[in-house]
């Protein structure tokens, strides 16, 4: 089976039709959903692109694989690109950016910007004969919503006025940015990854592909922010914080004659997204990942919540982990210890941390530190690189 990926960045769950929103139009993203699974409560492993990215496509949590800044080396180990070009398929990504996303793993084959898919439908066509992965990651939905990032002075400017906006707590102010990150929504499902879709079909390979939609991380506009001048970048919307606004993402999986359309509450993980692809491709699984595959769950021959993992990144550096088993989560800040407990169902808006959550949590979090990496301090010239290229998308 051919594989294609879509992922939209800083894609809320409570963005999309099919999850909930009122007043939108992704009728090609609900209607992906309808013909296959949709998981309504999936988990990234980070609040941030570099470690959740990286995340998707080893199988492993950020503090296994290690890459927590956009020059850390390639990750050890298997990844999916790899995988899935030793069982045979040829494969391709697009990115936002080819010098960040992707740079350090050659076998993802980055063939262009993600901004326009001429390149992908172009690799496409001279691919269908498959099988196939090709891997679309998209920042139609990314602050500052509505300009390439290759447009790099209108970029700033646009991202900068959304920013001054925030700050400023007008309600026009924020009600202009919600309207233009929905207007993004939209493009995103009805041309972007409606082309792609459609240009599946007029290959003739769409029922023989499986595709995988979902999203990197949320996005939030500085709603927690009692003074709105603590936002002054991106990593205040996203990256900053471990809560469930960034952390829940939309996801969905098809596969024709695979997949029956279904709807799945429990608790998923983008780290599962590996096993899921490779097993759906028929490709072997590796084992030591910290993701399993989603077919069972789809299959209904499992039940109940996948206990996830989340971690926050500060400057290069592991700076918060998070376990999430519903109905808790416990994040434990590392530079100091403090622990923030919530139970969603009663306080879903995460408003009051409390000091009675269940002990076994607090012994995953103990567990999953003892084998963490990359809490090591940095040197005063890689936090100087780090923040520059922070700084050149925005986040600073």
């Amino acid at each position: 089976m051919n594989l294609v990926v879509f992922v939209s960045d800083a894609l809320r769950t409570d963005a999309v039709g099919c999850f909930g929103a009122r007043f939108v139009n992704t009728r090609t993203v609900d209607g992906l959903a309808a013909r296959g699974a949709r998981f309504d409560n999936a988990v990234t492993a980070a609040p941030w692109t570099c470690p959740s990215m990286t995340s998707m496509v080893t199988g492993q949590y950020p503090h296994h694989h290690g890459v927590l800044h956009w020059d850390a080396p390639a990750p050890a180990g298997p990844n999916l690109f790899a995988l899935t070009r030793a069982h045979g398929l040829a494969v391709a990504s697009a990115v936002f950016d080819r010098d960040y996303l992707f740079k350090n793993l050659p076998d993802a084959n980055v063939i262009g910007t993600s901004e326009r898919l001429d390149g992908a439908i172009e690799w496409l066509r001279a691919n269908a004969g498959g099988p196939f992965l090709l891997f679309v990651h998209s920042w139609a939905t990314h602050m500052p919503y509505d300009i390439h990032h290759a447009e790099r002075r209108e970029w700033r400017a646009a991202k900068q006025e959304l920013i001054d906006g925030i700050q400023s707590d007008r309600a026009g102010a924020l009600q202009e940015t919600y309207e233009r990150y929905t207007r993004a929504v939209e493009h995103m499902s009805e041309v972007v990854l409606a082309s792609l879709l459609e240009e599946l079909e007029s290959l003739g390979v769409a029922d023989s592909t499986a595709v995988a939609f979902l999203s990197d991380h949320g996005e939030s506009w500085g709603e927690r922010l009692a003074d709105k001048d603590e936002l002054q970048g991106i990593y205040h919307m996203h990256g900053a914080t471990l809560h469930e606004e960034v952390v829940q993402v939309p996801l969905i999986v098809t596969a024709p004659g695979r997949i029956d359309p279904v709807e799945i509450d429990s608790q998923v993980r983008s780290v599962d997204l590996v096993p899921t692809l490779l097993e759906l491709a028929g490709a072997p699984v590796p084992t030591g990942l910290d993701g399993r595959s989603l077919l069972p769950l789809i299959d209904g021959g499992e039940q109940g919540d996948r206990p996830a993992v989340i971690a926050g990144t500060d400057m290069g550096a592991l700076s918060q982990l998070a376990v999430r088993v519903p109905p808790w989560k416990l994040i434990r800040h590392l530079g100091d210890g403090r622990e923030e407990a919530y139970r969603l169902d009663d306080d879903p808006r995460e408003r009051a941390s409390r000091d009675d959550a269940p002990a076994e949590l607090r012994e995953m979090l103990d567990a999953e530190l003892a084998t963490a990496v990359g809490r090591e301090a940095l040197a005063e010239d890689e936090e100087a690189v780090i923040e520059a290229r922070l700084a050149d998308l925005g986040y600073l």
